[in-house]
């Protein structure tokens, strides 16, 4: 168990990995953490950042990598790393923000799609490719969330980018639902490849459901649940995740070497 100096020590450049649930932005899960580090503390430490590696939609779970003080500098090294989902879509529906949560915007039939048609159009999405990120999202323009700027009522149109995707496999279809394995690299949004593989289909389509299994080198076996949200495991989690880091930061090194 870690306490006293040695976490003091610990949360200077403190990285570990949460299982972010559904009922929290990724926002309000890093205060409640912050909040329970301070909380855990004779002596309060001054300051106390936090940071995410990459945010999650309020309904989305999984992998949430946290960056503590001088840790938040790190993150950005997963940008560099790949990312593992999970996702389930629905055909024939369109939504607004291209999950579970938009205003439906559009309807189509899905009834001619076959699974081998879906394995057939995830193919000219693999690669480096040009993806425009959903308007509903955390991009920024002029300094302020897309997102924010379309709830305030302004026209905000979002530009392609160059992202990469090193797989898709569909694992599971049963109409009009479809499950997808997707590993793919920093700043590509699963929500948009749902939504343009059902324009490819000749239909529409949105998410349902999405976890994030894997980034970087932590994966859900790694992160510690909402149960698990406590000082003391957050703090040994902080320690096993020293060594598995900055194993992951020397490989990222060699490879650019």
């Amino acid at each position: 168990m870690v306490a006293g100096r040695d976490a003091a020590a610990l949360i200077r450049k403190g990285i570990f990995a949460v299982n972010k649930p559904g009922t929290l932005t990724s926002t309000e899960l890093l205060n409640n953490l912050k909040d329970i580090i301070y909380d855990g503390f004779v002596e309060k430490p001054s300051p106390l950042k936090l940071g995410h590696g990459g945010t999650l939609d309020r309904s989305a779970v999984g992998v949430l990598v946290v960056g503590v003080n001088w840790g938040c500098k790190k993150l950005p090294l997963l940008l560099h790393g790949t990312k593992n989902y999970v996702v389930v879509g629905q055909f024939g529906i369109a939504t607004d923000t291209y999950n579970e949560t938009g205003r439906v915007i559009d309807e189509r039939p899905y009834g001619h799609i076959r699974e081998e048609d879906i394995s057939t159009a995830l193919k000219q999405f693999i690669g480096e490719i040009d993806q425009t990120a959903p308007v509903y999202s955390a991009l920024k323009v002029g300094g302020r969330r897309m997102s924010d700027l379309k709830r305030d009522g302004y026209d905000v149109t979002a530009k392609e980018r160059k992202v990469r995707c090193y797989s898709a496999e569909c694992t599971d279809y049963s109409p009009p639902f479809f499950t997808l394995q997707i590993r793919c690299g920093g700043g590509f949004y699963v929500r948009s490849l749902v939504h343009d593989l059902g324009i490819a289909l000749s239909t529409c389509a949105h998410v349902r459901q999405l976890q994030r299994t894997q980034q970087g080198p932590f994966t859900l076996q790694e992160c510690l649940t909402a149960q698990e949200w406590n000082f003391t495991q957050i703090m040994d989690a902080i320690l096993m995740c020293q060594l598995k880091f900055s194993h992951f930061e020397q490989r990222l090194k060699n490879q650019s070497s």
